[in-house]
């Protein structure tokens, strides 16, 4: 290649590059479905937690109320702490989910 075949080159290219035009393309049918899903999990998760802990602390209530031995109340109040912390847990890894989903834009419509 001469001189004047690498200048002609250079100049379609740069032309070529400052002509171009952006294209712009719908969000990929595989993202947008995995999106949806995950927040329908995630709104699913946010009403069956507290829902299922209120009915596991209900319960070891129940069987609290009807034993008499000390050490079996306290191994119950120490279930119902467990199952209260795990409630909370699960509230807070699932918001804390919703709002990395939210900055990539999925709507935290909770």
């Amino acid at each position: 290649m001469n001189h004047k075949q690498k200048l002609a080159s250079l100049v379609l290219f740069f032309s070529i590059l400052m002509t171009a035009t952006p294209t712009f393309a719908a969000d990929n049918v595989l993202v947008t479905g995995t999106k949806n899903m995950l927040n329908d999990v995630l709104k699913w998760l946010l009403i069956l937690i507290p829902a299922t802990a209120a009915v596991a602390i209900s319960y070891q209530n129940w069987l609290k109320k009807s034993t008499e031995e000390p050490a079996e109340i306290a191994a119950k109040s120490k279930l119902i702490k467990k199952y209260m912390v795990a409630a909370v847990i699960g509230e807070c890894s699932a918001a804390i989910v919703k709002l990395v989903l939210s900055y990539y834009g999925v709507n935290a419509d909770i």
